[in-house]
């Protein structure tokens, strides 16, 4: 199974289960946390809980929906019981490898391929700097020179400094 969103063993996967609790449910929110940073006028943002399913489908618009059994497993977060309707799409072996929160979906659309490929394909995140004096300069009577107090920088993130310092072609 290439994505999966259901809670694994615990008592036969015990490292798979540790990941999926550590990396992979989403929440506590909805009804049981209702000040979640997810939620946005009473609702959870990213539409958890889902729907148990038996079978993994697609709606009418193309998305898939997750095979999801209610299997009875659970994981305790914040000290509350999630079950598989919780649970972020994930591949077992990119969760095992990298051990961080990676959500993995299946995209059979070109409005996906176009949001992924946004961020591909994006010039260099910039920010502006401004240098600023304390008022004390002021009150002195001292010309203060705007021009130089303000620059343009460049931001080169972590991803774009490895590429460069590795040497790889930039598209």
């Amino acid at each position: 199974m290439w994505i999966s969103a259901e809670i694994p063993s615990q008592l036969c996967e015990p490292e798979y289960y540790k990941a999926i609790e550590e990396f992979m449910m989403h929440g506590p929110c909805g009804s049981t946390r209702k000040n979640s940073p997810c939620m946005v006028n009473g609702e959870c943002s990213k539409l958890f809980s889902k729907k148990f399913v038996q079978n993994s489908i697609l709606d009418q618009d193309g998305y898939p929906i997750y095979h999801r059994r209610d299997n009875g497993r659970t994981i305790k977060k914040n000290g509350i019981n999630l079950d598989s309707r919780y649970m972020v799409p994930y591949n077992i072996y990119l969760l095992l490898k990298y051990r961080a929160h990676i959500n993995v979906e299946w995209c059979n659309q070109s409005r996906s391929i176009k949001y992924l490929f946004k961020y591909v394909n994006k010039d260099n995140d910039r920010v502006t700097v401004e240098f600023y004096n304390s008022a004390l300069e002021e009150s002195t009577g001292k010309v203060i020179d705007e021009i130089k107090m303000y620059y343009d920088c460049r931001y080169t993130s972590p991803c774009e400094a490895a590429w460069r310092i590795f040497a790889f072609d930039m598209i």
